[in-house]
């Protein structure tokens, strides 16, 4: 395999795991690895959230580097787990270098063809757990994962677009916590903290702070204080959703 493709090859594995969730750290650790597993020496191999930088020295003792923007960010860990499998069968000598860059292209898609209902089911059945861990009851768990349910339609419903995530924080956070404390009010029916509670539990962004965490422990303070200021940001907008709900509610009659 030319230069161009193996470059190619670590650019993609390093942006799939970056994109979709995984950590820095191991997003630089994979792409070492496998390009020990090309054969390439003097690798040389820095990310953070917005960026991938690769540098390898060839067997002509040419070195090559690549610069690798990146712009999408989500949550997708089957695609960082397909990754790492397929950089461990690289490095036992599994894949041949034409069959590596074929497997990242699969990893890259994987999920694509999921039914539009997926997110909206999962984020119903993880609500429902959490509402009931709350000690939540029926209606808790049913008026939670609606609402939860919803949420993550919300930007294809106002604004036509797949992905919004300041919309789908501020606006979620508002209707979970309104919609439950309405229903409670007008039934009498249910626990609202349960429901409030566990409708907003898919908006919090565990993984930015899991991985701000772990990056500023390991010495990647860019993408620790990235990871961080996303996580927090995330979290004033579940908050403040959830303020002008229930402010909003303590001026009704």
């Amino acid at each position: 395999m030319e230069a161009p493709w193996r470059m190619n090859a670590l650019a993609l594995a390093g942006r799939i795991i970056v994109e979709n969730g995984g950590e820095i750290y191991r997003a630089e650790d994979t792409v070492v690895r496998m390009a020990q597993a090309l054969g390439l020496s003097e690798t040389d191999v820095f990310c953070i959230p917005s960026g991938l930088f690769i540098s390898f020295t060839d067997e002509q003792g040419e070195r090559q580097t690549s610069v690798n923007r990146i712009f999408t960010r989500g949550t997708h860990l089957a695609r960082v787990d397909a990754v790492n499998q397929i950089s461990r069968r690289m490095c036992g000598g599994e894949l041949t270098d034409k069959q590596l860059l074929f497997e990242l292209q699969k990893a890259a898609l994987l999920g694509n063809k999921q039914s539009f209902w997926a997110v909206p089911f999962s984020s119903f059945l993880t609500t429902a757990g959490f509402t009931v861990m709350l000690g939540g009851g029926w209606w808790d768990v049913l008026v939670g994962g609606l609402c939860a349910a919803v949420t993550p339609l919300l930007p294809w419903l106002i604004v036509r677009k797949k992905e919004d995530t300041v919309l789908m924080m501020l606006v979620g956070s508002f209707l979970c916590t309104l919609l439950p404390l309405l229903f409670n009010q007008y039934t009498g029916l249910g626990f609202p903290d349960a429901m409030i509670a566990g409708a907003l539990m898919p908006l919090v962004p565990g993984l930015s702070m899991t991985n701000a965490v772990q990056d500023v422990m390991r010495g990647d303070m860019v993408s620790g204080i990235s990871h961080g200021a996303r996580a927090l940001l995330s979290a004033a907008l579940i908050a403040g959703g959830a303020l002008m709900a229930t402010h909003l509610m303590g001026g009704m009659p």
